[in-house]
């Protein structure tokens, strides 16, 4: 069998989501014993009873692919299984790059390695999931005991909204919220922690590390308070997902990640025809779960779909509040709040012009930087060093100028690559060598063309740091070698 492989990209933010939940959503992760490459191990979804592997594909093991089935995957649309597998390769040092297509269960057991569970060395520890336990109880369990077994767990979905409220209203005073809007914000609250249940592939809200600052937050949640669906506007960095990550952690709305790709069809959006039993049915996508018994659905680049598909959404989000399905209209919870994401400039490919029968449905929200740089790096990192902060302050402003009059170096224009620098300086200090490392490793190496990266090491120098070195490929190509 030869399988079919599409390369696919998974976001830092899904990575760190999905991290989170790889025990709810994955029983089993097992490494199988050989020393000879490819490097494979062996997961077990939930959902899922076939198995799915991830194997490695280079040399040096770092780049990795996924083989698995499910109904989405076998048909070959995008499942919500690969952004669990992705978080699992990064806890095994791996980066996960490419995932089969219309894999049948009989191609997995076609597959020319080892299914024998004496081969397999678990690696729960490594993931906090349960070592499996054998039953000592002589009496074996009837048909229906797997469903009375969850029963507890389905009674431990209720939440209490008072939970966490004091540091949710400590942080509304900060963020300068008046009582009044903080007494909206608890009895919406209140209402979602009383309607609205965890569901086993949704995102529990949390505080994030380091909450969204800025005046938008108050003025994206006032639009939620009136009802409407938001979609946030803004460069690479401006904080999209934290405002949304933020939104969920206040409000106590769980939250389902969905990733825009232009394969996307109005129907795999909505669900997929089943069958089973001898019978044809449905099953509805997490998207119209989340409309149907309420959340966040978090819509990452929304403007990878294209208008046919957006058209889906027309009655959802308008006031008639209903998704068309095969099986029926679904109602929408009054809480379930769509909240899409689209990132500006240069360098994504696949994105599309919103129709403004789209547009016209949302709140739209342009999010600038939420503080002056400085401020904004020491707030997400906690590096607070004057002088280190000062120093990619100089290199993002020539990286600016870069931009502004020569229009070069985007590529390199990512407050990420700050974040990751400060985080850096704090690890290891602020050196002549943490210097030269963060401004290759995080900011000037995301530049593919090599007419541009050389530009924007001249301008650091020129405008950003007088001491930044000229490497050996830098000579070379100052002397025309390159």
């Amino acid at each position: 069998m030869a399988f079919k492989f599409k390369r696919f990209t998974t976001s830092e933010t899904l990575i760190e989501i999905m991290t989170q939940k790889i025990p709810d959503i994955v029983d089993s992760v097992e490494s199988l014993n050989s020393n000879l490459s490819p490097k494979i191990y062996r997961l077990k979804f939930k959902d899922l009873e076939p198995f799915a592997y991830i194997m490695t594909e280079d040399p040096t093991g770092s780049s990795a692919k996924l083989i698995h089935y499910c109904e989405h995957n076998e048909k070959g649309n995008q499942c919500n299984h690969l952004g669990a597998a992705a978080a699992v390769a990064v806890k095994l040092g791996l980066k996960l790059e490419k995932a089969s297509f219309g894999v049948s269960i009989a191609d997995i057991g076609s597959l020319p390695f080892s299914k024998e569970n004496d081969n397999y060395t678990s690696l729960h520890s490594l993931f906090e999931l349960l070592e499996p336990v054998e039953d000592t109880t002589s009496v074996k369990p009837s048909t229906p005991a797997p469903t009375t077994s969850r029963k507890p767990a389905v009674a431990k979905q209720k939440r209490d909204w008072k939970e966490g409220w004091v540091d949710v209203q400590d942080y509304l005073k900060f963020e300068g919220f008046s009582t009044r809007m903080i007494t909206k914000v608890q009895a919406k609250r209140a209402a979602v922690y009383g309607s609205v249940e965890m569901r086993s592939m949704t995102v529990e809200p949390s505080k994030p590390n380091y909450p969204y600052h800025g005046v938008m937050l108050e003025r994206a949640i006032r639009h939620i308070l009136s009802g409407k669906d938001l979609i946030l506007v803004g460069n690479k960095g401006s904080g999209k997902d934290t405002l949304i990550s933020t939104i969920s952690w206040i409000l106590g709305l769980p939250m389902t990640v969905y990733v825009g790709n232009k394969d996307e069809t109005k129907e795999s959006l909505v669900g997929e025809p089943a069958f089973r039993n001898g019978e044809t049915t449905f099953d509805p996508s997490e998207f119209s779960k989340t409309i149907e018994f309420g959340g966040i659905i978090n819509m990452a680049e929304i403007n990878m779909l294209v208008g046919d598909v957006t058209s889906i959404l027309h009655s959802v989000t308008d006031e008639n509040r209903v998704l068309a399905s095969p099986v029926g209209a679904i109602k929408r919870h009054e809480h379930s709040v769509i909240l899409g994401s689209m990132n500006l400039g240069e360098g994504y490919i696949g994105v599309k012009t919103l129709n403004d029968a789209f547009k016209d449905r949302f709140a739209i929200l342009r999010l600038p930087y939420a503080m002056n740089f400085k401020s904004l790096i020491e707030s997400k990192t906690g590096f607070n060093d004057s002088l280190g902060l000062s120093f990619l302050e100089k290199i993002k402003n020539a990286i600016d100028t870069l931009m502004r009059e020569e229009s070069q170096g985007t590529s390199a224009d990512t407050l990420r690559g700050y974040i990751d620098s400060a985080h850096y300086f704090l690890n290891y200090g602020v050196t002549f060598d943490t210097k030269v490392e963060v401004i290759e490793d995080y900011l000037l190496n995301k530049i593919e063309d090599i007419d541009e990266y050389m530009a924007a090491r001249h301008m650091i120098r020129e405008k950003g740091w007088k001491d930044f070195p000229k490497s050996p490929e830098e000579e070379q190509y100052i002397t025309g070698g390159i």
